[in-house]
């Protein structure tokens, strides 16, 4: 099962191991794409073929409402996938122009999350994803402050 947080080493050849316990969800590899958060950190995403194979029709789907966007962000999706198969130590090997677009180098953390209703696990350099979680925090907080304010006026 894909759960939790893990925080793992990239060596020289972009390798780096996917926690076991995750491996009976995944099959033989991923597909992993890049990614953009909310507040603006860049991220990669680990798919398996089933979530990949969604995270498409998704965009298909929705197409007709998003015109020109959703073509750019389809096209970015397959012109920088890339499909990694685990070695025999349960490793994959990210590319480089990947790991250079989530400024990831030495370390990684790779966290469990949720795409078109398949488990998938995200890869942050792990400032980053620091920055995303505070930067949710914070937005979180704004919306709680407003729930508050709308529940007070209805109050008077």
């Amino acid at each position: 099962m894909i759960v939790g947080s893990y925080t793992v080493a990239v060596d020289a050849q972009g390798r780096l191991i996917v926690p076991a316990g995750w491996h009976p969800d995944l099959g033989e590899g991923v597909v992993v794409i890049r990614d953009l958060a909310p507040s603006g950190e860049h991220f990669l995403t680990a798919l398996t073929a089933q979530a990949y194979a969604s995270t498409l029709s998704d965009f298909a789907h929705n197409r007709a409402s998003y015109g020109g966007r959703n073509a750019d962000a389809t096209r970015s999706i397959l012109q920088y996938a890339c499909s990694c198969k685990f070695d025999q130590k349960r490793r994959i090997s990210v590319d480089a122009a990947n790991l250079a677009y989530a400024g990831i180098t030495a370390n990684a953390v790779l966290t469990a999350n949720i795409r078109s209703d398949n488990p998938v696990f995200e890869i942050w350099e792990p400032e980053a994803l620091e920055r995303n979680n505070k930067s949710y925090d914070e937005w979180q907080l704004q919306e709680e402050l407003k729930r508050n304010a709308e529940e007070a006026k209805n109050l008077q």
